[in-house]
């Protein structure tokens, strides 16, 4: 009668699980990452150059503007944090501060929706003499090309222009 060592039955046992664990190792995206990636690139080639130009465009007349991004993230919490890319807006004849004392600017941003593959996008139209942030609609990737963003840009200069 043969002893085996102590163990000797774990460590086979978990031989076997490290190969099974080892084969199915192979990363699988998700449809939902591979859309954020899939956004972060359209974010870098179409959405960020576009907002760049319009900043420009504005620069000349006297204005300023600021382009943040924001990493999609998921971390340890039920619901992550959604990419996204937004232009604030620094009005030549606006104070660096809102009447409640809160930087809300002007912006018109773009964040992910990953659940719905979807792009939200959103006008901001605060300065001191008031305003609302409101979101204009869910898009499909493909709809957020240049003349759609340059379209959302002047929607938010018609509302500024309107109070």
């Amino acid at each position: 009668m043969s002893m085996k060592p102590p163990g000797d039955d774990l460590n086979a046992l978990l031989d076997s699980y490290g190969g099974k664990a080892g084969a199915a190792a192979a990363p699988k995206v998700s449809p939902e990452d591979a859309w954020v990636a899939k956004f972060n690139e359209h974010r870098q080639q179409v959405i960020r150059p576009t907002v760049e130009m319009l900043g420009k465009e504005i620069e000349k007349r006297g204005h300023d503007f600021l382009i943040v991004e924001r990493e999609f993230r998921r971390g340890n919490r039920a619901v992550p944090d959604e990419a996204s890319i937004r232009i604030d807006i620094y009005l030549a004849d606006e104070k660096t501060r809102t009447k409640i004392n809160a930087d809300r600017r002007p912006h018109l941003g773009f964040t992910t929706k990953h659940k719905a593959q979807a792009v939200v996008v959103t006008i901001c139209d605060i300065t001191s003499r008031g305003g609302s942030e409101s979101k204009i609609g869910e898009f499909p990737l493909d709809k957020v090309d240049a003349a759609f963003i340059r379209d959302k840009f002047v929607a938010l200069f018609k509302r500024l222009l309107a109070k």
